[in-house]
């Protein structure tokens, strides 16, 4: 499974002459974590045939830091090539002490030739979440190297069946628009009702993005930071405010030729069904016209509306 991480934007209700969050006091550091429980049986993977096979490689494999706490020796790591499975580590071998990020050994055989790129699959069965992870991704193989070269880390993440949309806001940004000076212990976290769908601790790395795991397009979020120095939640968009992809005119999660035709349609007055004004407003003028055209242009072909 392959998700892309969008950068959102988020759009406040309030005026900015309004308070641009409301506080309230508490005694305790909260306890905001995403819940990555769900309820997928254990796979019946089987090992393969090594007399099948001409060579293989090992993999070192990190389980991404937002994963560690229900990382176990109970898991399974496999790789796929299409349908076939082509290694497993089972049971788990954890590479480290109890308190280093645990990693897993695993013997990938292949019949490819060395230098070909080998489209795989790579799934994580996590125990302690009854959940599969999948992530697909391209390898090259080496058959002048046999063995761990350094560590991998997939981003298992992004190909939860849980959450199956991933995206990504600015903390800082969102932050500095609220009048929030950020400070070391503070933690900014992203809610869905009562659900927390991602978290971060501060102090930031620069340009660092704080990822929001959503069952659904379109979900209304709601984005809480913890003060520590005055012990207080901070809830910036209380209620829930719209979250949208800039340029993402027709709200399909993509933003492509369709976009473009369906802003020009729109400045021609023929608006389209399920239009997304404020996704189409790229340039935040709060018109629709032109130059909004021209930016989605810029967005497909640059990846930015200046088209630099």
């Amino acid at each position: 499974m392959k998700l892309k991480s969008f950068i959102l934007a988020m759009v406040f209700a309030a005026a900015q002459s309004a308070a641009a969050y409301t506080s309230t006091p508490v005694t305790e550091t909260p306890d905001w974590k995403v819940d990555w429980s769900y309820n997928q049986e254990r796979p019946d993977w089987q090992a393969p045939n090594a007399s099948d096979y001409a060579s293989f490689t090992v993999m070192l494999i990190k389980i991404e830091e937002v994963l560690q706490p229900y990382a176990s020796t109970d898991d399974l790591l496999a790789i796929f090539v299409g349908d076939e499975l082509r290694g497993l580590a089972s049971p788990a071998y954890v590479v480290g002490s109890e308190n280093e990020p645990i990693s897993f050994v695993l013997k990938a055989f292949t019949n490819e030739s060395s230098g070909d790129t080998m489209d795989v699959t790579l799934k994580y069965y996590c125990a302690k979440a009854s959940q599969i992870f999948s992530l697909s991704t391209s390898i090259v193989f080496d058959s002048e190297t046999i063995g761990v070269e350094e560590e991998f880390v997939p981003k298992f993440s992004e190909g939860s069946p849980k959450y199956p949309v991933v995206t990504t806001i600015d903390p800082a940004d969102l932050l500095a628009q609220a009048g929030i000076t950020p400070a070391d212990g503070d933690q900014v976290a992203v809610f869905v009702g009562d659900e927390c769908r991602g978290v971060l601790t501060l102090p930031l790395e620069e340009g660092e993005l704080l990822d929001v795991y959503l069952r659904e397009e379109g979900e209304e979020i709601t984005l809480m930071y913890y003060d520590s120095t005055n012990q207080r939640i901070l809830t910036l968009a209380e209620g829930g405010e719209e979250v949208f992809m800039k340029g993402d005119a027709n709200g399909d999660g993509v933003v492509d030729v369709s976009d473009y035709i369906a802003i020009a349609n729109y400045i021609l007055g023929d608006i389209p069904e399920g239009f997304k004004e404020k996704a189409a407003d790229v340039n935040d003028d709060g018109i629709i016209d032109v130059s909004d055209y021209i930016g989605v242009a810029n967005i497909i072909l640059y990846g930015n509306i200046n088209g630099k």
